[in-house]
């Protein structure tokens, strides 16, 4: 199996995600506040990736 570029960036939002939780966690916020957190850093993420790969689609015209 051969991991490309999305592959890495999808599993650096992953370990983002676990580090926002784990920070929110340590500082005692409830435990919806830190899952909620981590699923938006996630879907930022994808938000981000997304807009990239659109991006760069058009300069390849």
């Amino acid at each position: 199996m051969q991991l490309n570029l999305n592959h890495l960036v999808a599993f650096l939002g992953l370990v983002l995600a676990i580090a926002v939780f784990l920070a929110l966690r340590r500082m005692n916020f409830p435990d919806k506040i830190c899952l909620g957190a981590a699923v938006l850093t996630i879907l930022v993420v994808a938000i981000f990736w997304s807009a990239v790969l659109v991006g760069d689609d058009d300069e390849e015209d």
